[in-house]
Parts: structure tokens; sequence; C-alpha cells
């Protein structure tokens, strides 16, 4: 009976010596299962943004499928791991994508236009006038895709976007491989992607239904209002 009593007392002890530990460890150092992930991001200083705000020197990063599945120490991280690519990562910060909360992507093809005017001065004189002329599908394509490329070579992999064609906005969103929040402009007055409300109505909805389960777009609706103070931009 003391036998028993030792030898349950003894692995009780271990149970909890090793459960307390592994509590302990840091979360990245309990993955050490063998794996393959398609892009490891390894040697830099790991920017987490997690619940602890942890910052890891001499970190790494591994991505499978489009999802980070392991995130830590180099030396715990790259342990019975194989990776089809890797980056080098030493000497610079690897940081969560950025997000930019307000955009209309497109109009980076206006970009110089005219500058230091009240807003209303500026849209009504010079704005949308250059819509009127210019804004089609092909424009609003070839303006999302600069702004996109200007978005990635920054660090941004999520934006918020309201404009026209929103349905194309989407399409070059999904294609670039970059999250989105798009939101179909509904205005009191005929624009580039619809001639009244019935219109606007129709393509928002199609819209809002062709993309409602996708992975990277979440599609929404931008209404006008009016603003309670003075802009100058």
């Amino acid at each position: 009976m003391d036998k028993l009593k030792f030898y349950l007392a003894f692995f009780l002890l271990i149970t909890f010596s090793y459960s307390t530990f592994a509590q302990r460890l840091p979360h990245s150092e309990k993955y050490v299962a063998p794996l393959t992930c398609d892009l490891l991001i390894t040697g830099g200083t790991v920017v987490t943004m997690d619940a602890d705000r942890r910052v890891i020197e001499d970190g790494a990063v591994a991505i499978k499928d489009g999802k980070i599945i392991r995130v830590g120490r180099r030396a715990v991280v790259t342990k019975n791991l194989t990776a089809k690519r890797t980056i080098n990562a030493a000497g610079k910060a690897v940081i969560p994508g950025l997000i930019n909360t307000h955009t209309h992507a497109a109009m980076s093809l206006f970009r110089g236009i005219s500058d230091d005017l009240d807003l209303n001065e500026w849209l009504t004189k010079y704005i949308f006038p250059a819509e009127g002329k210019n804004v089609t599908e092909q424009f609003v394509r070839a303006g999302t895709r600069l702004g996109l490329a200007e978005m990635i070579r920054g660090g941004t992999t999520t934006y918020c976007d309201m404009y026209y064609f929103e349905d194309a906005v989407a399409d070059e969103s999904k294609k670039a491989g970059v999250r989105g929040v798009l939101g179909e402009t509904i205005i009191d007055f005929p624009v580039a992607d619809n001639k009244n409300n019935a219109e606007a109505m129709a393509y928002t909805e199609r819209y809002l239904k062709k993309w409602a389960n996708d992975p990277l777009i979440v599609p929404a609706i931008a209404r006008t209002h009016r603003t309670r103070f003075r802009l100058t931009i």
C-alpha cells in the first residue's frame, strides 16, 4: 500500500511539473511536430502585436495556406520545419500588415488635379467634372491597380474603400491578394456607374450577393453624408 501511494505521488508530481513547465513556455515553443510551410520569414525582429505585445529578436514567422502557423524565436519556429520558400529578414522588422481605413483607390489617377481648396470647391469645380469625363470601369480598374501597388509597397494589406464600380475594385483586390472592405457608392445624382437610384440599388444588390462569402472581400454600402466642419485639402 505504501509503495502504491509512493508511485501515485511520484506520478502526480511529474505530471504537475510537466504541465506547469509547458504552460510557461512561449506559445510558439510548443510546436515541435514536423511541418512543411509555404513561406518562412526568419532572422528579423518580430513585432507580434499579440495580447502580450511581444517583440521577438531573431524571430521567425511560418506561413502555410495563407495563414500564420508559427511565430516565435527562430531556433524554435524552425525546429522540424521545412519551408518551400525562405526570406532572410535579418536587420529588418517583421510586423503585421497595416490597415488603411479610408481610401478611394481609383482616385490615385486624379492625384495633383488641384490642391489647397475648400472640400466643396474641390469637389464641385474639379473632381466631379473630371469624374464625369473620365470615370469608367476601365479607369477604376487602372486606378485601383495603381493604388494597390502603392499599398503593398508600403506594407498595407487591408483597406477600406468607397467609390464607383466597386465590383471591379473587389476583383482587382482579389487578384492582388489584398483584403478590402469595399463600399459601393449610393448617391443622389447620376454618376459613372449608375444613372438613377433604381440602377444604383440593383447594381449594389448584385455586388453584395456576389462577394458575400469571399475570404478577402467584405462588400459594403457607402452612402453620402454631410460634415459639420470645414475641411481644406
